[in-house]
């Protein structure tokens, strides 16, 4: 039996995915890191009298644009890739024992299951990673009554190992 969700896909979904990416890394950590750093450090600066109010302003302005840089950044990214003709129309996916099947108009791919290298839940969606940089993503909100049955396949058809589901 296959089950079939139909998935409009949006900005806020790509840019749930682009925000797990960039900060489930060690890079993505840093950033935020060396944003908070930099406005410590300027308010130790201004504790110890190193710096003026004026001057601790500026460690603060530095380091709030090091922590939103990302975020801005991204959801350019995600406005951008909504420019893709792929996103233009409705995409339906079927799932089954097989693999996934992805149905774009008239064109239609099969991914069987040993193509599939690990299923990532976010907030807002679930992705198939079919390559190291291509994934197959799903809003949460587009499962429907159909989010159980799609995970009993998922569980069944992929080892632990490659199931990032919460």
């Amino acid at each position: 039996m296959k089950v079939y969700v139909k998935v409009r896909m949006k900005a806020e979904f790509i840019y749930d995915l682009l925000l797990f990416h960039t900060y489930s890394r060690l890079s993505g950590f840093l950033v935020n890191l060396l944003g908070l750093a930099v406005i410590i450090t300027g308010g130790f600066l201004l504790r110890n009298q190193t710096i003026q109010l004026c001057q601790a302003f500026v460690y603060i302005a530095v380091g709030v644009m090091i922590l939103m840089f990302t975020p801005i950044n991204l959801r350019l990214q995600a406005g951008r890739m909504m420019g893709q003709p792929r996103y233009d129309s409705e995409i339906q996916y079927g799932f089954d024992e097989n693999g996934i099947e992805e149905k774009m108009g008239e064109q239609v791919r099969t991914y069987g299951w040993n193509t599939v290298q690990k299923a990532v839940s976010t907030p807002k969606d679930i992705a198939f990673y079919i390559e190291e940089s291509s994934a197959l993503v799903l809003p949460k909100e587009s499962f429907g009554e159909n989010f159980m049955p799609v995970m009993k396949l998922v569980v069944s058809n992929l080892s632990r190992d490659r199931i990032y589901i919460r």
